[in-house]
């Protein structure tokens, strides 16, 4: 019997994984091998007698037609390259170790029997990267704006929903400590409905949690650090940049902030019980593309943590409910529903004496008072709900949101300073520094560095 190599991969009806532009080749012994058999998602290769060393290169590529003002494009969205010793007197394919991962390829699974090697390619995420900063608009602003010390990596997800997910990487991810990586997954507000990747999408509401804010007097009322004159209606603009990127730069944390991109307000899986399996899944792919943990044996996902901010409070408390087990911290930006998830937070908190909640307030200052006082007994190190109260908002309490409010004429500011929906939006983009501390350290930047992530 000639001993074969099968291949195979994961969702190969997917858009993003067209047949026709799945290049996967074989040699034995640096000869190219010919097809022995082929259908969807499926090559086989016939390894001939006396060969000693077979090598497997996959590339996948998408293609979309010219949409609007973008003309037609075709991109690899997936690389892989394994080699395979054979062994067992040349009836068996042994998968050798790569020297970027030290060991097989991690996006490559395989299961042996006499006279057959199937190799399975995962190809749960591949990188979309290039499709959407050629689809969504403010892609310009992002590229412009953006500061080394992050990585932003599209993911297209080939199967189920949410269809896209942001993977923000941090340089500590690059080399971590060790091979847990941990995740932060972090639920915005709904957003705007799609179906395709191949679609005109909006990254405004992306640079406004990613991008750092500008202290120029000169910027855009939106990148400002202080609240600023709309020009179009000469309303106070108060959705500020929320500096995620340099918040996890400056951390030092080897963590991955995940952003699944709602379709409206669904989340879709990313709020089930498959969150961890998509969380994992998602930091293999990185790995497998050398994003994270260069040179480093067995990348894996460490720990799961949880974020939201407003109405995207609503989807973290159900992906809570779904993975009480699994999630070690959780960061609510004062974030909707958390009264009504009371119970749930408190006994996912009392599970395990190593788990963090962090909340902050404006809307919902009341409601995580309530539960700060509900675990009464815990440290400071363990939970924490900044503000404390309204009077985290009086002049004078906070040298952080006295800058922002020091544009305000003397007119404004008893209408601004006692503004839930102007505080609702600090307790995102704002902070709360401790004695001592630099005032421009975020709540997020102060929550990663205190965090056992």
């Amino acid at each position: 019997m000639p001993l074969k190599l099968r291949v195979t991969w994961r969702n190969a009806g997917s858009p993003l994984l067209p047949d026709a532009l799945s290049d996967v080749q074989a040699t034995a012994d640096d000869a190219p091998l010919s097809l022995a058999g082929r259908g969807p998602g499926l090559r086989e290769f016939e390894i001939p007698a006396g060969a000693a060393r077979v090598a497997l290169r996959a590339r996948f590529s998408a293609a979309f037609n010219a949409f609007e003002d973008v003309p037609a494009l075709q991109q690899e969205v997936l690389s892989v390259e394994q080699a395979f010793d054979v062994a067992g007197g040349g009836k068996a394919l042994s998968p050798a170790h790569e020297a970027a991962y030290g060991q097989a390829h991690p996006l490559v699974d395989v299961k042996a029997s006499p006279g057959l090697a199937l190799a399975q390619i995962r190809t749960d995420f591949v990188d979309v990267t290039p499709f959407w900063m050629a689809y969504a608009h403010y892609t310009d602003e992002y590229q412009r704006e953006h500061r080394p010390g992050t990585e932003l990596v599209a993911l297209g997800a080939t199967a189920g929903e949410p269809k896209i997910w942001f993977a923000s990487i941090p340089e500590a991810c690059k080399a971590p400590p060790d091979a847990g990586i941990s995740a932060l997954v972090f639920y915005r507000p709904e957003g705007y409905a799609y179906t395709r990747i191949d679609q005109r999408h909006e990254m405004f509401g992306l640079n406004r949690y990613l991008l750092r804010p500008d202290p120029d007097p000169g910027a855009s009322c939106w990148a400002r650090d202080v609240l600023a004159l709309d020009p179009r209606d000469q309303s106070r603009w108060v959705y500020l940049r929320c500096g995620f990127e340099e918040a996890l730069a400056a951390s030092g944390k080897a963590v991955v902030m995940l952003h699944p991109w709602p379709s409206g307000t669904s989340f879709g899986a990313a709020t089930t019980a498959s969150l961890p399996g998509l969380a994992e899944a998602a930091i293999r792919a990185l790995w497998g593309t050398r994003k994270i943990g260069v040179g480093r044996n067995g990348v894996h996902l460490g720990k799961l943590a949880l974020a939201g901010f407003s109405a995207g409070g609503l989807p973290l408390w159900q992906a809570l409910a779904a993975n009480t087990g699994r999630v070690s911290e959780v960061f609510a930006f004062d974030a909707r529903g958390i009264a009504n998830a009371e119970a749930t937070i408190l006994r996912w908190y009392g599970g395990d004496a190593s788990r963090r909640l962090r909340m902050t307030g404006g809307h919902q200052l009341d409601a995580n008072a309530a539960i700060r006082r509900r675990l009464a007994g815990s440290a400071e190190a363990r939970v924490s709900s900044l503000p404390p109260d309204k009077s985290g908002y009086l002049p004078g309490a906070n040298p952080r949101w006295d800058h922002v409010c020091s544009s305000l004429e003397e007119r404004e500011k008893d209408a601004y300073l006692s503004a839930d929906r102007v505080w609702h939006q600090f307790a995102v983009y704002g902070g709360w520094p401790e004695a001592g501390a630099p005032r421009d350290v975020t709540f997020l930047q102060r929550f990663l560095e205190a965090s056992g992530l």
